[in-house]
C-alpha cells in the first residue's frame, strides 16, 4: 500500500496566498484598481474572519510576510542616495516634518476622542503619519510622472521612510513601557545613533568592495544570492541588537548602494520582492475582520478624512514652506495623501506587544484600501484643484506668494559654505537648547501635575484651581525659554534674509519681508510639530489642541496683517495687479 505524502502545510498556505492573489489582482486591474486592493481581498477571503473553507495559516503567512517587510526595506536602502536627497533635501524635510508632525498629532488625538489609550493612540498617530513608497511610485509608473513634482514627492518619501524607521526603534521602547519619559526617549535615540554609526562604519569599510567585486564576476545568480544574504544577515543583527528587521534590511540596502551597482542589484531583487510583498499585504487582509467595520465606522470616517484632508493640506503647507508654488505644493499634498506599508508595521508592532487593541487594524485596513483607491485620481485632478484654489485666493495672498516664489529663489541662490554661516552657530545652539528646556518643562510639568495636585486637592483646593495653579507655575517656568525660542528664530529669519538679499543683489522690499516671514514659519514648524508630538502623550488631552490653535490663529493674522503691507509696499513702487497666483513669474 503505498502512502501518499502530506504536503507541508507552508506549502499549502503559499500555494492559497499567491493563488488567490493572483485570481484577485487580475480582477483589480480588469477593473483599473490598483494590485494592493486585490492583495487585501485575497487575504480577506483566506482569512479566519469569513465563511469560506479556504483558510491559511496565519502564523506561517506572517513568516512569510516577514520576508516582504526586510526585501521592501532593502529596495528602499538601495533608492537611498544622499547627493539626490541633498538636491530636494530642504524642501522634502520640510514636508515630511511638517506633514509627519501634523499627521502623528491629530492622529493621536482621533484616537483619543475615539476612546482608545495612550499607547494605541500614539501608535495611530504613528500609523498615519506615513505615506506609501510603493503605492506611490506605482502610480508615478504608470502616469509617468517626471520632473520638480515627482522629485519632491519621492524625495519626501525618502525622509519619511527614515521617520519610519526611527519610529519603530522609539515605539518598541514606547510600547514596552520603556520610552514615555524625555530621558527615556533621549535614550532611546542615542543608542539608536550608536547602533547606526557601528553599523554603518564597518559595513562601508568593507562591504561595498566585496558586492563590487561579486558583481564584477559576471554571474547574476552569485550576486542575487550574495545580496539577498547580506539584507538577511544585517537583519537578524538589528533583531539581535533589539532593533526592527526592517531597520537591519534598510541599512543592508545603503550599504549595497554604496557599491555603484544598486541598479543591476535592484534589477535582480525587484522580482523576488514583488512576490513577497504580495504575500505581506494578503497577510495584512488576513487580520481585517469586517465584523469589527461596522461597530468602528467612527473610526472609519475620522481616519479617512484625516488622511485624505489633513495630509493634501499638511504636505501643501509644507511644500508651499519649502519654495514649491502652490500648484506643486498642492499637488505633492494630493500625492501623498494615502498610508501604506510602513503603517501596517507599525500597527502590526503595537500587536505584537499587546498595546494595540483588535480595532485599529481594519480601521487601518479599511482607510488604507480606499486613500489607495483616491490617490490616482487625486493626482490626476490635482490641477484642477489648484485652479479652484488659486481662484478663490484674496488678492493679498496671490501678491504674498508671488513674493515668497521670488523669496525662495534667491534663497536657492544663496552658497551655503561653512564660512558663511559659521556667525549663525550660536544662534542655532540656543534656539536647540532653548527648544529643549521647553520640552522638559512641558515634560515637568506632566509630573509635577500627577504629583501636586492631588496633594492640593488633599488641603481643600478644588480640582479646576489646583490645575491652574500647576500650569501657571509650568508656563511661567517656560515662558523665558519660550521667549528664547521666538528671539532666536527672528535673529535666524533675519541673517538669512539679509544673505539672501546681498547675494541677489537689488530686489524689492517685499520680497526681503517674505523671505523673513517664511524662514520665521519654516523654522518655528520644524521646532514646534516636533515638540508638539513628543509632549502630547505626557499632557492632558485638551491642553496641547488649545495652545495649537491659539498659534495658528496668532500666526493667521500676523501674516494677514504682513501680506498686507507688502501688497501695499508693492502698489507704491508702481507694481499692477497681480496676475498670477503660482508664482511662475515672481517679482525680481
Amino acid at each position: 500500500m503505498t502512502v501518499t505524502p502530506t504536503p507541508p502545510s507552508i506549502l499549502v498556505d503559499l500555494a492559497l496566498v499567491l493563488g488567490f492573489a493572483a485570481l484577485t489582482t487580475v480582477a483589480c486591474q480588469r477593473l483599473r484598481l490598483p494590485v494592493v486592493v486585490g492583495y487585501l481581498f485575497a487575504g480577506l477571503i483566506i482569512g479566519p474572519h469569513v465563511p469560506v473553507p479556504l483558510v491559511a495559516d496565519q502564523h506561517n503567512v506572517h513568516t512569510l510576510s516577514e520576508l516582504g517587510v526586510i526585501l521592501l526595506m532593502f529596495s528602499i536602502g538601495l533608492e537611498f542616495s544622499l547627493k539626490k536627497l541633498l538636491r530636494t533635501g530642504p524642501s522634502a524635510a520640510l514636508v515630511a516634518l511638517v506633514q509627519g508632525g501634523f499627521m502623528a498629532w491629530a492622529g493621536y488625538l482621533a484616537g483619543r476622542f475615539l476612546g482608545w489609550g495612550v499607547i494605541e493612540s500614539i501608535f495611530a498617530g504613528s500609523a498615519l503619519a506615513i505615506s506609501s513608497t510603493m503605492i506611490i511610485a506605482r502610480v508615478f509608473e504608470a502616469i509617468r510622472a517626471k520632473g520638480p513634482l515627482a522629485d519632491l514627492v519621492l524625495s519626501t518619501l525618502i525622509v519619511q521612510d527614515l521617520l519610519a524607521i526611527l519610529m519603530l526603534t522609539l515605539l518598541t521602547a514606547v510600547g514596552t513601557g520603556a520610552g514615555l519619559s524625555v530621558p527615556g526617549i533621549l535614550l532611546t535615540t542615542l543608542r539608536l545613533a550608536g547602533f547606526l554609526v557601528a553599523v554603518l562604519a564597518l559595513g562601508l569599510w568593507l562591504l561595498p568592495r566585496f558586492v563590487r567585486w561579486v558583481a564584477d564576476s559576471g554571474n547574476a545568480e552569485t550576486l542575487l544570492v550574495t545580496v539577498v544574504g547580506l539584507c538577511f544577515a544585517l537583519s537578524l543583527l538589528a533583531a539581535k541588537a533589539g532593533y526592527s528587521v526592517a531597520l537591519g534590511a534598510f541599512l543592508a540596502g545603503m550599504i549595497v548602494a554604496e557599491s555603484g551597482r544598486e541598479r543591476q542589484v535592484e534589477h535582480l531583487v525587484h522580482p523576488v520582492r514583488d512576490m513577497f510583498v504580495a504575500v505581506f499585504f494578503v497577510s495584512i487582509g488576513m487580520q481585517i475582520d469586517p465584523a469589527q467595520l461596522l461597530p468602528n465606522w467612527r473610526g472609519l470616517l475620522l481616519f479617512g478624512g484625516l488622511v485624505l484632508v489633513g495630509k493634501i493640506i499638511s504636505g501643501a503647507v509644507g511644500g508651499l514652506l519649502g519654495g514649491n508654488s502652490l500648484r506643486n505644493s498642492i499637488k505633492a499634498g494630493a500625492g501623498l495623501a494615502q498610508i501604506g506599508e510602513f503603517s501596517f508595521i507599525i500597527v502590526a508592532l503595537g500587536q505584537s506587544l499587546g498595546v494595540v487593541g483588535p480595532a485599529l487594524f481594519p480601521v487601518l485596513a479599511a482607510t488604507c484600501a480606499w486613500t489607495t483607491l483616491s490617490t490616482p485620481l487625486l493626482i490626476q485632478h490635482s490641477d484642477g484643484l489648484a485652479d479652484g484654489i488659486e481662484r478663490w485666493l484674496p488678492p493679498r495672498l496671490r501678491h504674498f506668494l508671488l513674493h515668497h516664489r521670488a523669496a525662495m529663489g534667491h534663497l536657492r541662490n544663496v552658497p551655503f559654505r561653512k564660512a558663511s554661516w559659521s556667525h549663525l552657530r550660536r544662534p542655532f545652539g540656543y534656539l536647540l537648547a532653548d527648544s529643549l528646556m521647553v520640552t522638559l518643562a512641558g515634560a515637568l510639568g506632566a509630573f509635577i501635575h500627577r504629583a501636586s495636585t492631588p496633594l492640593l486637592e488633599a488641603r481643600g483646593v478644588s480640582h479646576q484651581v489646583a490645575e491652574l495653579l500647576v500650569w501657571v507655575l509650568v508656563i511661567g517656568t517656560g515662558l523665558g525659554s519660550f521667549m528664547g525660542v521666538l528671539r532666536q528664530i527672528r535673529s535666524i529669519a533675519r541673517a538669512i534674509a539679509d544673505r539672501a538679499i546681498q547675494v541677489a543683489g537689488r530686489t524689492t522690499e517685499g520680497v526681503e519681508d517674505a523671505i523673513r516671514f517664511m524662514v520665521e514659519l519654516a523654522l518655528g514648524a520644524m521646532v514646534a510639530l516636533p515638540m508638539a508630538a513628543v509632549l502630547q502623550p505626557l499632557l492632558p488631552t485638551g491642553l496641547l489642541p488649545a495652545l495649537g490653535l491659539a498659534t495658528l490663529l496668532t500666526a493667521g493674522v500676523l501674516l494677514w496683517r504682513r501680506m498686507g503691507a507688502i501688497q501695499r509696499r508693492w502698489l507704491e513702487e508702481g507694481g499692477g495687479p497681480e496676475r498670477h497666483s503660482g508664482g511662475d513669474d515672481p517679482p525680481r
